[in-house]
């Protein structure tokens, strides 16, 4: 989420704005995380009483573009309210069918406005060795990675900051460093889906109520959802598919699922690589950066690491 938030900041995060979600795993250690202090591998929790996913309402639901907080969907040895909390931003809703073309998204035949702080991955080749300097000083971009030579540079940065750097005499040439297709990272991880982070989809976001089609060659986008998130067993026998030992060729979805992205679009662990994030994982908004410090190198006092400047800023 680099660009809105940055290393360092704690964020509010706004628990009523969507409804606040009932405790389900009643026996917890409060403030404790998942491991009893002081041990290795002790939880802090039993899973003797676990509650059903209960929502109270809130006073508004999310919406394309929020920032929201949620449980990580793939941690699934650990309870749902007892998984590593993300944040990322809504760019799915349940229904749509989204697409990424050309590192633009697209809901349906309309292109998702974007945020001008959205940073990307871009190969640039220049006439000097000292344009990572320039770069930090007077535009704030850090190398992201090293180039093959002293000349090439890969930075992270937004689509304004790329233009401003083409405008310098010494670049000759700033140009996306675009992603290729590999089968087992991105979701769903099956070789009918040659996607990459750059073009992606075209995907239907799961909405709760809708029925799908089910066979052999879409199973892999929905079997996360049947089995871990739906709790059901699923089972594939040649070309038939089995949910609950039924032979079935339809699926009726329970939840509201959303697809969430980093704003440091080519840095980011999102539904790209785990899929959809299930309603019944979804924690709070995040609404404001309270304190920020910078991680600093080791050693240096809190004081000088402080970013004042990041205080009680809003997270649009």
């Amino acid at each position: 989420m680099e660009g809105e938030v940055e290393s360092g900041d704690l964020v509010w995060v706004n628990k009523l704005a969507y409804g606040p979600r009932l405790i389900q795993t009643l026996l917890s250690l409060p403030f404790s995380g998942n491991r009893l202090p002081f041990t290795k591998n002790s939880p802090s929790y039993s899973t003797w009483i676990e509650l059903p996913y209960l929502r109270l309402p809130g006073y508004t639901h999310i919406k394309r573009n929020d920032v929201v907080v949620f449980n990580y969907p793939m941690e699934l040895n650990l309870p749902v309210d007892k998984r590593n909390n993300y944040m990322k931003r809504c760019v799915g809703m349940p229904g749509d069918t989204l697409q990424i073309f050309d590192r633009d998204i697209f809901i349906g035949k309309k292109m998702l406005d974007g945020l001008s702080n959205y940073h990307y991955s871009y190969l640039i080749q220049a006439t000097t060795d000292t344009l990572q300097t320039y770069a930090n000083n007077h535009l704030h971009i850090e190398e992201t990675e090293v180039g093959t030579n002293a000349k090439e540079y890969i930075f992270m940065m937004t689509r304004a900051q790329a233009d401003s750097l083409r405008k310098l005499p010494c670049v000759t040439s700033v140009v996306p460093n675009t992603a290729t297709y590999t089968s087992n990272v991105l979701f769903p991880k099956d070789p009918h889906f040659l996607w990459t982070d750059d073009d992606y989809g075209p995907i239907v976001i799961p909405k709760k109520g809708a029925t799908v089609r089910l066979n052999i060659d879409s199973i892999a986008l929905y079997e996360r959802i049947i089995r871990d998130y739906e709790h059901h067993k699923l089972e594939t026998k040649n070309d038939s598919i089995y949910i609950d030992g039924t032979y079935a060729t339809h699926y009726t979805f329970k939840m509201n699922y959303y697809f969430m992205m980093g704003d440091n679009r080519d840095n980011s662990i999102d539904s790209r690589y785990w899929g959809f994030a299930p309603e019944d994982h979804i924690i709070g908004k995040g609404s404001m950066v309270v304190f920020s410090a910078n991680p600093g190198p080791r050693g240096q006092s809190l004081w000088k690491r402080i970013n004042i400047h990041r205080w009680f800023n809003w997270i649009h």
